[in-house]
C-alpha cells in the first residue's frame, strides 16, 4: 500500500473524528466537517446546532427534490454516528437551536400552526419544544408577533422566521421581515414568566438598512455577533457571513469575517461549539445565474478567525 494511502485513510478517520472534542486541536483552515457521515455528496447540509456536551450534533438535510428536515448524529468513540431522523422533523424542518442549559429546543417549520393558516405563498414559523425526563415535549410555535402568518397575497420573505438563538439566559435573537417593511432585520426578545417580551429591532449593524440579516447566533462569550447577508459590502459575493463586536453601548458596525470563511461561493448559517471553540458555517459552490451546488458543513477554530484584530 502506498503512502499517500495510508495518508488519505488517517485524513478520512480524522475527519470522522471532528470536533467538537474533549482536547481542543487547532484546524486553522475552513475544513468539511465529517465528509461522508454528516457533510454528504448526494444532499445538502447546513445549521448545525450541538447539545450543551457537545455530544449529540442537530443539523438540517435536504435531499434533491425533497424538503429538508432535522436529524441527529452522537459522538461515540470519538466518531460521528450515522445521522437519524429526528420524531419530531414531520414537515419542511429546519434551523435546530438548543439553549445552553438544554431546556429547550427551537427550530424553524413550514407546518401550519393550528387555526392559523397560512393565505401567502410561503411561511416558516417557529417552533419549541421542552425538554423533560421522558425526552423532548411536543412542538408548540411561539406566539405573535415572534410568529405572523402570512396574509393573503403575501410572499416570502415577509412574515417568516425560523431561528431563535438563546443570548445569555433568557434573551433570544432572530430575524424576520415586518409585514411592510423592506428588509428582513434583528430582533431581541426575552422570556419572561413562560412568555416572550415584545421584540426591539437591533439597528446599526451596516450603514445602509437595506441589507438583509440572517442566522444572529452570538459567541458562547457574549463577545461578538456573527450572521449572514447578501451582497453586503466586503464580502467575497452573494451571501457571506459578517460579524460586530459588543461595545458598551450596543453593538459595533459589522464587518466581514475574513477570507478563511467568505470566498466568491456562498457561506451562511454561522454557528458556534458550545464552548466557543470551533466555529461552523455552510457553504455551497456559486455556479452563476442564482444556481448553487449542494451545501456542507464547514468548521475551523475561533482562534483562527482572529476576530479581535477585525476590530482594532
Amino acid at each position: 500500500m502506498k503512502i499517500t494511502t495510508y495518508l488519505l485513510i488517517a485524513a478520512s478517520l480524522m475527519a470522522c473524528s471532528t470536533p467538537p472534542v474533549k482536547e481542543h486541536v487547532l484546524v486553522s483552515e475552513a475544513t468539511v466537517f465529517a465528509p461522508g457521515v454528516v457533510s454528504t455528496e448526494a444532499n445538502s447540509e447546513f445549521e448545525i446546532m450541538f447539545s450543551p456536551d457537545a455530544q449529540t450534533a442537530y443539523f438540517a438535510r435536504r435531499a434533491p427534490e425533497q424538503m429538508q428536515k432535522i436529524y441527529e448524529t452522537k459522538q461515540v468513540n470519538g466518531q460521528w454516528s450515522s445521522p437519524t431522523l429526528c420524531a419530531f422533523s414531520t414537515d419542511r424542518d429546519e434551523a435546530p437551536s438548543l439553549t445552553p442549559d438544554g431546556a429547550y429546543f427551537f427550530f424553524g417549520s413550514a407546518r401550519e400552526i393550528p387555526g392559523l393558516p397560512n393565505l401567502g405563498n410561503f411561511d416558516m414559523n417557529i417552533w419549541v419544544m421542552k425538554r423533560s425526563d421522558e425526552g423532548w415535549g411536543t412542538p408548540e410555535p411561539l406566539p405573535f408577533p415572534i410568529n405572523d402568518v402570512q396574509e393573503e397575497g403575501e410572499g416570502w420573505p415577509s412574515s417568516n422566521a425560523n431561528f431563535f438563538s438563546c443570548v445569555g439566559e433568557n434573551t433570544f435573537y432572530f430575524t424576520t421581515m415586518v409585514r411592510g417593511s423592506q428588509a428582513v432585520k434583528l430582533y431581541e426578545t426575552r422570556m419572561v414568566d413562560g412568555g416572550y417580551t415584545a421584540p426591539v429591532e437591533i439597528t446599526g449593524l451596516f450603514d445602509d438598512p437595506k441589507y438583509w440579516i440572517y442566522s444572529p447566533v452570538v459567541s458562547p462569550d457574549g463577545k461578538y455577533l456573527v450572521f449572514n447577508s447578501f451582497g453586503a459590502p466586503g464580502g467575497g459575493g452573494g451571501e457571506d457571513i459578517f460579524v460586530a463586536q459588543r461595545t458598551s453601548t450596543g453593538w459595533s458596525r459589522a464587518v466581514p469575517i475574513g477570507s478563511k470563511v467568505n470566498t466568491t461561493d456562498e457561506e451562511s448559517t454561522p454557528r458556534f461549539s458550545p464552548d466557543g471553540a470551533y466555529f461552523y458555517f455552510s457553504r455551497a459552490a456559486n455556479l452563476g445565474d442564482y444556481e448553487y451546488g449542494e451545501w456542507d458543513i464547514y468548521y475551523l477554530s475561533t482562534s483562527a478567525l482572529g476576530l479581535e484584530g477585525l476590530f482594532r
